[in-house]
């Protein structure tokens, strides 16, 4: 383990989970969520925290390394007063400012390839396109991926942003025609954020989050590129190789 603490935020969530199995003990890890986490293992701590309060989640910042900002409302439905306001663009906000006045050293961002699906029908997507999301959701994360500029580019905080994928891809189990083209897997995904803790050099980015699919729908040269990362799972591999 080493000596870094993560700060995750919405950590009871699925992205949350999946960084909790797959990461072990790799870090300290300091799990901030308005929910209750149980069952803690040694290397963890939870910090109940809403991040519509900025001075709880300054608390929460405090000391830590990184922060994984995954706390947001997901899915199409999401109305904006009731739902988005308060937790995807006051949350968002909360979480640059409090990483950066706590002296963080980096932020990553779960932004979403929603920020892109209005090109969905046009084949692979460029990384460097403008923005075009069909649903509020997707525009609440273009809001952070902007944040994410502002903060790096005026006040020094490096961010990635990283584009992530439907995470229910899994190499062994059966394939719909979405996650063909756009899913990525457990194990791709924690290894790409931990990519994304450890790389040096980044300012400010933005970045696709993807297993390796023959007809994906983002580009992964750009994540390779900078972060190094290569997927293990995807379309591209032989069903029935595994998720370990």
């Amino acid at each position: 383990m080493t000596d870094k603490t993560i700060l995750i935020t919405g950590a009871a969530g699925l992205f949350g989970n999946i960084l909790r199995t797959y990461w072990g003990a790799r870090y300290r890890l300091r799990l901030a969520d308005i929910r209750p986490i149980e069952n803690l293992a040694s290397h963890e701590e939870y910090i109940e925290t809403d991040i519509v309060d900025y001075g709880q989640l300054l608390s929460a910042c405090e000391g830590a390394h990184t922060v994984v900002h995954l706390a947001a409302y997901p899915g199409d439905g999401a109305t904006f007063y009731d739902t988005l306001l308060n937790l995807n663009i006051i949350g968002a906000y909360n979480a640059f400012e409090a990483a950066r006045a706590a002296g963080c050293r980096r932020l990553v961002f779960a932004s979403s390839i929603d920020v892109v699906k209005g090109y969905w029908d046009e084949g692979e997507i460029p990384l460097d396109v403008p923005v075009y999301p069909t649903n509020l959701y997707g525009a609440s994360k273009c809001w952070g991926e902007a944040l994410a500029r502002v903060s790096a580019g005026q006040y020094g905080l490096s961010c990635i942003c990283v584009r992530l994928c439907n995470p229910h891809f899994d190499q062994a189990g059966s394939w719909d025609a979405e996650e063909f083209i756009s899913g990525i897997s457990p194990r791709d995904a924690a290894s790409l954020l931990a990519l994304c803790v450890e790389a040096d050099g980044i300012d400010f980015a933005v970045v696709n989050g993807i297993s390796d699919h023959r007809h994906g729908r983002l580009n992964l040269e750009e994540t390779r590129r900078l972060l190094g990362f290569e997927p293990e799972d995807g379309t591209s591999f032989p069903r029935g190789t595994g998720i370990s």
